[in-house]
């Protein structure tokens, strides 16, 4: 037994012992949820509404079609049961999730990523239709903080193991744990004062062939973990194999080259198209996400707390080698374009996944209608990511019938796109980092 439980039932009397055994022994819950979900994932259109600004125009610099939008619906339960360990802090518990799935793309980019990814097995429009994930996830929580809304000390730890597979009977087969740990004191500088520390990590992977699906892997940004940044803008940056079927054929002098055809009985002059192969650019996601927050807490009067702050975070991929296309895709690839000798393989922008930093000040207020503080801060960011991502051109010259064709298709195909994250921010909300 701690020395710190054996401390408390000491100072307890036989009535109040008597009564903390009965509450253990009854300390076991259970719960079952049956859900209907519709979520519409527009990358520039969610982070305006989380930020109360419009950040569409931001997002937009890395192209319309270049964005991980999509609609995603979806259906299943749940049912978990948890239990509190006797004379301690722990509690263990059990869930399992069936959820049902189907995506409707919105753009480019999440029609190649999602079509094409291998996290079902299936490629293809039909990769969108019928996703199954079946999830068991045991868990562990032990919890010594002393308060829920203004903690001052005490410390607390989360682990997960989500397990999903068709031993389970789904189509998607992924495994993800994950640590979550608080830590909270008094300052030595001032009893008043109050260190808070937190830190969390959490992967997914796929296994028997599969990958993770593409709205399972991590987004970071907004004031649930880097507070300086905008919601989901941290994530790696890739290129993913594709083609284009309409790139206008110029004339070696530049003007549109056009063909006599016949439409509705009328010989009328159409302009001239080809296919290309190209590297769309993708927002997938991390694999492997962890964060770091510190905050110092100094109480100023009543319900007002001035905080101090440090967030430090990662979204990186780290199983490179499931980023893959299905190989179906990369031969009907290959076969229209053989000059490009595309591999399957999703090619990361250099200097994507690297850490970002947030420090700042924060005005906390606590709210007791709703019990959660509302808050005001600022936040500059010293590590951001600030590059020019160049997709790779792998369309030969001499796949072109002159220069004129050639040099149009790298200006709109080859271009580097211009990805600076903010240097600061300002920002209204309601909740806690942590």
């Amino acid at each position: 037994m701690p020395d710190y439980m054996f401390l408390l039932e000491s100072r307890l009397s036989p009535e109040q012992r008597a009564a903390m055994m009965r509450m253990q022994e009854l300390s076991a819950a259970m719960g079952f949820n049956v859900y209907l979900t519709r979520y519409d994932f527009n990358q520039g259109q969610q982070a305006s509404i989380l930020a109360g600004q419009n950040l569409i125009p931001l997002y937009s610099t890395l192209g319309a079609q270049n964005l991980l939008n999509y609609v995603q619906n979806g259906h299943g339960f749940s049912v978990s049961s948890s239990y509190q360990l006797r004379r301690s802090f722990a509690r263990v518990g059990i869930t399992y999730r069936d959820d049902f799935s189907s995506i409707v793309t919105q753009t480019t980019a999440a029609t190649n990523y999602f079509e094409y990814i291998n996290f079902s097995g299936v490629s293809g429009p039909n990769a969108l239709q019928g996703i199954h994930t079946s999830h068991i996830i045991p868990s562990y929580t032990y919890n010594t903080v002393n308060q829920a809304l203004n903690p001052t000390g005490g410390h607390s730890i989360f682990f997960s193991f989500d397990f999903a597979g068709s031993v389970l009977g789904g189509n998607v087969n992924t495994i993800s744990p994950t640590v979550d740990v608080k830590y909270f004191k008094t300052s030595p500088l001032n009893r008043r004062h109050v260190l808070a520390f937190h830190g969390l990590a959490s992967m997914i992977a796929g296994y028997g062939g599969k990958e993770a699906p593409p709205f399972s892997r991590s987004f970071m940004g907004g004031e649930q973990d880097v507070r300086g940044f905008d919601w989901w803008s941290i994530t790696p940056v890739a290129f993913i194999a594709s083609s284009v079927n309409n790139l206008q054929v110029l004339n070696s002098d530049g003007t549109a080259r056009t063909q006599k055809t016949t439409v509705n009985g009328v010989l009328t002059d159409t302009p001239v198209t080809m296919s290309i192969p190209i590297y769309q650019l993708i927002t997938p996601g991390g694999d492997m996400h962890t964060v770091g927050n510190f905050e110092y807490r100094i109480p100023i009067a009543g319900p007002v707390t001035l905080a101090i702050f440090t967030d430090v975070g990662l979204n990186k991929i780290l199983f490179t080698n499931q980023l893959k296309m299905v190989q179906s895709r990369v031969d009907s690839l290959n076969s229209q374009f053989p000059q490009a000798a595309f591999d399957g393989r999703v090619v990361i922008a250099p200097g994507t996944q690297q850490p970002v930093m947030s420090s700042g000040l924060e005005l906390q207020v606590l709210l007791p209608v709703v019990q959660a503080p509302f808050r005001v801060y600022w936040a500059y960011n010293p590590l951001t990511v600030r590059e020019y991502l160049q997709p790779p051109i792998v369309a030969d010259r001499s796949f072109f019938p002159n220069a004129a064709t050639f040099n149009s298709a790298i200006i709109q195909y080859g271009q580097a796109y211009p990805y600076f994250q903010r240097r600061d921010l300002f920002r209204f909300t309601v909740g806690r980092t942590f």
